[in-house]
């Protein structure tokens, strides 16, 4: 069985998730009404079931579904659009069955509580955003589609969780609390100094380019690691538990993760840290 997010046409019926035998052709044609097409996410590797003969059937428009597509792969932005009902799964694993939607899209649509608006101009592999926060999703990804559609610089978008202002309060007292940290100044540590990640795959390609400056920090979901040396490879581990509420950090360990890159360990090693108890990290017991 995998889950699977579906998206109804109507904008007054949710989304949901779904249990899925991903074997159940004639389940899979029941959601979306039909035969089947499926067209892919880039990012987050995914695909998206829809009717084949959708638009020859005059379904309606599933703007939440189109918005996913133009956002998640930016070659149909603009150029075509989901009509009917339509369901997400995850990339085909190595036998080819589907595999589950992609966690960090199940907790972004179904687990955020305020969204950020971030885009890609040019060759620049940075993301850039405004202090905009909106508290749904589809008008987070409406925006950012109709910026892009208005700035003709901007090569792709993403919607990305808007990070707890405590717990950000938090890793910054920490950051600012750390000997060799609270020195930077070719730039300065400040709050702008933290970049969020939308996948451990991102956390990655950022971590291993290995020349980032003191005080750079990174942060995926409630991980947070700060550089401790200019230009190294020395982070300083935090991560946020949540007590009665309220967010509670903890820095526990400094981390050199290029090993970890180079032997491809560091998607286990930072699953292992989203799992970790409060104790485990004390400890170093993860």
């Amino acid at each position: 069985m995998i889950t699977a997010i579906v998206i109804p046409v109507e904008l007054d019926q949710p989304i949901r998730q779904q249990q899925l035998n991903q074997h159940d052709l004639d389940a899979y044609r029941q959601l979306v009404g039909g035969h089947l097409e499926l067209v892919h996410f880039v990012r987050p590797p995914a695909g998206m079931y829809i009717n084949d003969e959708g638009k020859l059937d005059g379904l309606p428009l599933n703007h939440r579904a189109t918005a996913l597509l133009w956002a998640h792969n930016s070659a149909f932005r603009n150029r075509d659009v989901i009509v009917g009902p339509a369901f997400v799964v995850g990339p085909a694993d190595r036998r080819g069955d589907d595999t589950s939607a992609p966690t960090d899209l199940v907790e972004l649509l179904f687990s955020t509580e305020r969204y950020r608006a971030q885009v890609q101009t040019g060759d620049s592999s940075n993301w850039y955003g405004n202090e905009l926060v909106f508290t749904d999703w589809l008008a987070a990804y409406q925006y950012v589609l109709d910026l892009a559609d208005r700035w003709t610089l901007v090569q792709e978008v993403r919607i990305i969780p808007k990070p707890d202002d405590a717990m950000l309060d938090q890793w910054y007292e920490i950051g600012r609390g750390n000997l060799w940290i609270r020195h930077a100044d070719d730039p300065p540590f400040t709050m702008a100094s933290f970049s969020g990640c939308q996948s451990i795959d991102e956390l990655e390609e950022r971590l291993g380019y290995t020349n980032w400056s003191l005080g750079t920090a990174f942060y995926y979901r409630n991980l947070c690691f700060i550089n401790q040396v200019d230009g190294g490879d020395e982070w300083l581990a935090i991560k946020t538990f949540w007590d009665d509420g309220r967010p509670n950090s903890l820095a526990f360990e400094s981390i050199t993760f290029a090993r970890y890159i180079e032997e491809g360990r560091l998607k286990d090693l930072i699953e292992r840290l989203l799992k970790a108890s409060k104790e485990d990290c004390r400890r170093l017991t993860y």
